[in-house]
């Protein structure tokens, strides 16, 4: 098969005609990402202590040094949590105490975690609906009396010992967890249910002695926990971020999963390339009972690693990091960095991701009593980190001075990150401006280097900026107080980005809202989120509750739409927010993924989408040039003609050489003989021999809605133009017509 190269194509293409730009409907993939309860228990390691946290479907369960908590989930609405610490506090037999050696460290075996207390194994097994906390006891060293067991409760429910079991109350009618009775049975299969008893603040579970004397050993002494919750949701999911990585096109979404007012879990799925994107796997980056908040997520391309930060407030606070595989569930360790930033929302990370070497820009938004500032932290995806430098000044005691910005993407060793972030101007920030600063790793490779800030905007509520782009090309957008309008609302304002030297706005701040088609002026654009495939920029927001997104390319420092007021939500919504737009896989340069909170009459998720950005339309017509049967050869085009990729036109013949004849369409087609014409522009006209071509098409913008066309030409074609025509007989397909996308 032949190739036309990049400038074959720009020769074939000089001086065609672009195509009419029309809206295209989105095929969406709906991939929700609130916690699946039928999807079973999920596992996550967490803490120095090497505690690991289990989730089932309403309940999450802790293996602690010194014992298991056991947190009961009543639902996203709950004021705090209401957790139950268990510890196994004595074992008697008769009137004889049997010493408990000090426990060893909780061991899994599946989803059974075990630890050893001399004569007895503690055990909890964990299951969708229910936690398993049962013993096996050894044979005592004399069978004197009834065994019991004596369980230590630490928690602030209300203990009810009446009825079958204990159950522990929650306060304003949230619900209750029941510790069941216990189901003795020995080594024989013998069997004997006993009671679970209230004694001393804690539990107790006696075997009664007949059954110890005849008993083989050791016995299983087995109750459960269950959590009886009144709220019908055991969590919500929102505030979603998501990257992709270029080489697998696997996908990471990041979001918090709201377990109650003081427990937020980080959770993040990962999905495939496929046009209907299969759920991989659910993993927490972490669910210990801490309050985690503002997540996000980027891509080490080199390592095929994900990079997931969060803001954890326990303490003094903290920004923690973990590693993950793009190709398989496997997590690095927790690692805290920048400790004592305090518990405000407004803190936030934003991973910088990388197209090239093994290191990401860690770039931290805090904020406490202080005041604020943006600290940027060049490393690696394990934590290990290699240079910080401040991109904001510290701004003190001025109301609201810094909030969240964002961060581009690093093409290659020579480009740099760019930071953006909102800044005011006043101590009562009534004017905002919009700033950005490029960032690099200096030659040394020891430190970041910066370059002097600049002024993208300044305006009175000017707020969320998102940036997206690299190699020298970036977009950046921010919402906009329209101030001056008869309905005050904000709109979506942007400015490009580019690199001639430094980075620099390059043209005027532009209105992204004024410039797509009927756009209603007195309704607000918020939430802008920004995505660049190396052509296109696909532009998010919100706007009248759902999800919008407009496709742009920049044409010599001005941005030029070619799509706009998209929509991708299905089913009635009251309201998305937290919009996040990103590229997918290098192998579809017009995909991009968008995820959105979905705030429903009776629910609150994450949902999720595949979009492509490439203009829409046909990509093919047909002219009937063709010398007909049965001498005609046959033409088909295999592969989309869009930017950036790859397609192929083959002629089947049946006899005779064949060739291609590739160039700009004729309007009308030269006649010759019989009903054979040709189709192709003898001036641009370029002559491929063999049955096939391939045409890789440059990811350059200004060939959107080019045309080309290709024909088959068989020489020696028996029934065919007659010889006298060009000195040998032959043959012409119908003319084929590409419309680059």
């Amino acid at each position: 098969m032949n190739t036309l190269s990049s400038f074959s194509v720009l020769a074939v293409l000089a001086g065609a005609g672009a195509q009419e730009l029309v809206p295209v409907p989105i095929d969406g993939v709906s991939a929700a990402m609130r916690a699946d309860p039928e999807a079973g228990a999920v596992l996550a390691s967490t803490g120095a202590d090497g505690s690991t946290w289990v989730r089932g479907g309403r309940y999450k369960l802790g293996l602690v040094p010194g014992g298991a908590v056991y947190q009961p989930l009543f639902g996203p609405s709950a004021p705090r949590d209401f957790p139950l610490r268990f510890t196994l506090r004595g074992l008697r037999c008769g009137d004889r105490d049997l010493r408990l050696a000090e426990a060893s460290p909780w061991q899994p075996r599946g989803e059974v975690f075990v630890r050893t207390c001399g004569p007895v194994q503690e055990h909890w097994a964990t299951s969708l609906r229910s936690a398993q906390h049962y013993f096996v006891v050894d044979r005592p060293p004399a069978l004197d009396g009834a065994l019991r067991l004596a369980i230590g409760v630490q928690t602030d429910l209300q203990v009810d010992g009446a009825g079958a079991g204990v159950h522990f109350v929650a306060p304003g009618g949230l619900g209750a967890v029941h510790y069941s009775d216990a189901v003795v049975v020995d080594a024989a299969g013998r069997r004997l249910d006993v009671a679970v008893e209230v004694v001393d603040g804690g539990l107790e579970i006696a075997v009664p002695a007949a059954f110890v004397a005849n008993a083989a050993w050791p016995l299983v002494v087995d109750p459960w926990l269950t959590t009886i919750a009144v709220d019908n949701t055991a969590s919500i999911v929102r505030d979603p971020r998501l990257a992709c990585d270029p080489q697998s096109g696997n996908w990471l979404i990041v979001g918090e999963e709201v377990l109650s007012a003081t427990d937020i879990d980080i959770l993040c799925k990962r999905y495939d390339s496929g046009a209907s994107p299969a759920l991989l796997d659910v993993v927490y980056a972490d669910n210990s009972p801490d309050l985690t908040q503002n997540p996000d997520v980027g891509i080490v391309a080199a390592t095929q690693t994900f990079v997931v930060a969060w803001h954890r407030t326990a303490g003094n606070g903290s920004f923690d990091l973990r590693s993950r595989s793009a190709t398989s569930t496997s997590q690095g360790n927790i690692v805290a960095l920048s400790q004592g930033v305090g518990s405000d929302v407004r803190n936030r990370p934003v991973v910088g991701s990388a197209l090239a070497g093994s290191r990401c820009l860690l770039t931290l938004f805090r904020t406490n009593a202080s005041g604020s500032d943006v600290l940027a932290l060049w490393c690696q995806p394990n934590g290990v980190t290699f240079g910080t430098v401040f991109v904001a000044p510290s701004l003190g005691s001025l109301t609201n001075p810094v909030t969240i910005g964002d961060v581009s993407t690093l093409q290659d060793t020579n480009d740099k990150w760019v930071v953006v972030w909102r800044e005011c101007n006043d101590a009562a920030c009534g004017t905002m401006t919009i700033r950005m600063r490029a960032v690099a790793p200096s030659a040394s490779g020891g430190v970041l280097a910066v370059e002097p800030a600049v002024t993208l905007a300044t305006g009175t509520l000017d707020r969320n900026p998102r940036i997206a782009g690299h190699g020298g090309k970036l977009l950046v957008l921010w919402e906009d107080w329209r101030s001056g309008a008869i309905t005050p609302n904000y709109d979506i304002h942007g400015r490009i980005v580019g690199r001639s030297g430094l980075f620099a706005p390059l043209g005027a701040e532009f209105d992204l809202t004024a410039l797509e088609a009927n756009t209603q002026a007195a309704v607000n654009q918020n939430t802008p989120a920004v995505s660049y495939d190396g052509v296109r920029f696909l532009c998010g927001y919100t706007t009248a509750g759902r999800p919008h997104t407009a496709v742009a390319y920049v044409d010599a420092g001005a941005i030029v739409l070619h799509e706009s007021q998209l929509t991708f939500a299905t089913g009635p919504l009251l309201s998305a927010s937290a919009l996040d737009l990103a590229h997918g896989a290098a192998a579809n340069p017009g995909v991009h993924w968008a995820a959105w909170d979905q705030v429903g009459l009776t629910t609150a998720d994450v949902a999720a989408a595949a979009l492509d950005a490439r203009q829409p339309g046909a990509t093919s017509t047909i002219a009937a040039t063709g010398c007909g049967t049965p001498s005609q050869p046959s033409i088909a085009l295999l592969g989309t003609p869009a930017l950036g990729r790859t397609f192929s036109v083959v002629v089947a013949t049946p006899a005779g050489l064949p060739l291609l004849l590739v160039g700009a369409p004729l309007s009308a087609p030269l006649a010759g003989c019989g009903t054979c014409a040709t189709g192709v522009d003898l001036g641009t006209m370029v002559v491929v021999a063999g049955a096939s071509t391939s045409v890789v098409v440059p990811a350059d913008a200004g060939l959107l809605g080019f045309l080309v066309s290709f024909q088959g030409m068989t020489l020696l074609q028996p029934g065919g133009c007659p010889a006298n025509v060009l000195g040998f007989e032959f043959a012409l397909s119908d003319t084929l017509t590409a419309v680059i996308r």
